[in-house]
Formats: structure tokens, C-alpha cells, sequence
């Protein structure tokens, strides 16, 4: 991969998790008592699970920027949904990293079959996504 190939595909990366950072801590913040029924309570409620593995996957393409977009996201699906599983054990050493404010929100604290369902969704996304933004990097 070319020197400025690189240069433009960690630029991209850099910018939609800078892009995404802001609109997921958002779209938590307004998650608490949103009703899903609506259009806000659902963007609330699945917003901030959709774009964590948008988050990790870009960040993975910006460490690694001639990897495989396909590995990129096997990984990421592969870290976020043994992270979500992982709220399905509840031993005490666990109860206390979850309580720790960081990593309780990196952690999560309870198994919700539609967190899956957005980990899938946020996963297929970013590929698209970095798909998009790969073309459009060629045409420069």
C-alpha cells in the first residue's frame, strides 16, 4: 500500500471515530428511560450499540490500514460479541471491573439479545462504510 494510500485511509479512520465517539456518547446519554416505540427512544436505545463496532472497527483500520476489511470486522464481531456474552458470567471479580466507571461502559453489565442483533448490523456497517470510503480515496 502506498505511502499516501495509508496516509488517507488513517486519516478516514481517525475521522469517523472522532465522528463516532461524540454521536454515541450522545445517543447513550439519552438512553435512559427512552421508549423504543418511537423514533428518538429507538435511536436512544440502539444508536450507541450499532456504532460500537463501527468505533472498534476503525480503529482497527487505522492501526492496521493494509489489513483485510473482512479480517478487521471478523475481529471486531469476534471482541464485541465475546464482550457482550461475557455479561452472561457474573463472578465477583467481574462485578467489580464493571462497577469501575470506564470499563463498566466498555464491559456492560447485562446480556441483551438485541445488543447481538446491533453488534451485527454496527459490524456489516463499518464495512460498508470503509467500502464507500475506499472508493472514494481511489478516485483522488
Amino acid at each position: 500500500m502506498a505511502i499516501e494510500r495509508v496516509c488517507r485511509a488513517r486519516l478516514s479512520a481517525a475521522l469517523v471515530v472522532l465522528l463516532v465517539i461524540p454521536v454515541g456518547l450522545l445517543a447513550r446519554s439519552h438512553r435512559a428511560g427512552a421508549d423504543p416505540a418511537t423514533l428518538s427512544g429507538f435511536l436512544s436505545t440502539y444508536t450507541g450499540d450499532t456504532l460500537w463496532p463501527i468505533l472498534f472497527f476503525f480503529l482497527g483500520r487505522f492501526a492496521f490500514p493494509a489489513a483485510n476489511r473482512r479480517r478487521i470486522a471478523a475481529v471486531v464481531l469476534t471482541l464485541t460479541l465475546g464482550l457482550e456474552f461475557g455479561q452472561l458470567r457474573q463472578p465477583e471479580f467481574l462485578q467489580w471491573l464493571r462497577r469501575q466507571p470506564i470499563l463498566g461502559f466498555m464491559l456492560g453489565n447485562t446480556f441483551v439479545w438485541s445488543d447481538v442483533a446491533c453488534l451485527l448490523v454496527g459490524s456489516v456497517l463499518a464495512v460498508l462504510i470503509d467500502a464507500i470510503l475506499s472508493v472514494s480515496l481511489k478516485k483522488r
